[in-house]
């Protein structure tokens, strides 16, 4: 009988909690300020990575990058996992059309003999990822196969979505990897950009010019998205910003028709590289 083990990369956000409760195995992106080299959550956490970030951009240092997982730390998690008596992993990474984090995952595949990969590339990221891979385990857990399982998440891709405002037009600039971006970075006046992670690619929707304006349009997009189906799952994405999540959360939950407490999250490091502190918005699925 097949025992199937579970991997994510950190760009996940998932907390914790779940990540232990169903024994998920995180490999960590890279960020990197000046020389230095940090693994996503592991030896940064998020307070940690705001913190550097102001005491860098204060310094004049320029803005931190980030830098995928290598083949070989795929490698050591999956024979890790062979040795611990496993039979498969389901390894489900974010979006390949922004990050070479899928390919280090199918390289790997390669690479080991003991185990059999199954690497899927969600085209997505954050708990919209997240969310997919949670379903995953719960087919799986309840007798499916692994292929039911990613023919799950095939089926999810066209049923959720992640949209979130930008406060911090800096590291848009600086990371180049949204679409559109420069419609707000270049603008004469302050705008808030609307990001949404589009068939595998974040691109800049629209602009508003307040805040309050900006998280309106974040609901808005995603009722659009959803098209009157009933959400299923929903986290609040945040950067840095806690507390304004878990009060707007409330009132986008409403919004939305979602009846439970949505999670709140932070981008982490490696996301917050490209998008900054400040970001604000919706990570959902639906049936």
């Amino acid at each position: 009988m097949n025992k199937v083990a579970f991997v994510t990369d950190s760009t996940c956000n998932m907390p914790a909690e779940l990540l232990q409760k169903h024994q998920i195995r995180t490999v960590p992106v890279y960020v990197i300020f000046g020389g230095q080299s940090y693994r996503d959550y592991f030896d940064m956490p998020p307070a940690m990575f705001y913190q550097q970030l102001a005491e860098y951009k204060a310094a004049g240092k320029g803005m931190p990058t980030t830098s995928q997982p290598t083949p070989e730390d795929f490698r050591v998690v999956y024979e890790e996992l062979a040795k611990q008596g496993y039979t498969d992993v389901l390894s489900v990474q974010l979006t390949s059309k922004s990050s070479g984090t899928y390919q280090s995952a199918v390289l790997a595949s390669s690479m080991v003999s003991t185990i059999k990969i199954h690497p899927v590339d969600t085209l997505t990221t954050s708990m919209t990822m997240g969310f997919m891979l949670l379903e995953a385990i719960d087919l799986i857990g309840k007798g499916g196969s692994i292929e039911e399982a990613i023919a799950k998440i095939e089926l999810m891709k066209a049923h959720s979505s992640l949209i979130f405002t930008v406060t911090d037009m800096e590291h848009l600039a600086a990371s180049g990897r949204t679409e559109g971006s420069e419609k707000a970075t270049d603008a004469a006046i302050a705008v808030k950009p609307i990001v949404s992670v589009t068939d595998g690619v974040p691109k800049a929707v629209v602009t508003e010019r307040t805040q309050n304006a900006a998280l309106q349009k974040v609901i808005d997009l995603t009722k659009e998205k959803m098209g009157g189906a009933q959400i299923k799952h929903m986290a609040i994405v945040n950067g840095n910003v806690a507390d304004r999540a878990t009060k707007w959360g409330a009132e986008a939950a409403k919004a939305l028709g979602y009846n439970g407490q949505p999670l709140v999250v932070d981008f982490g490091p490696a996301l917050a590289v490209h998008f900054g502190p400040g970001l604000l918005g919706v990570a959902a699925t639906w049936e």
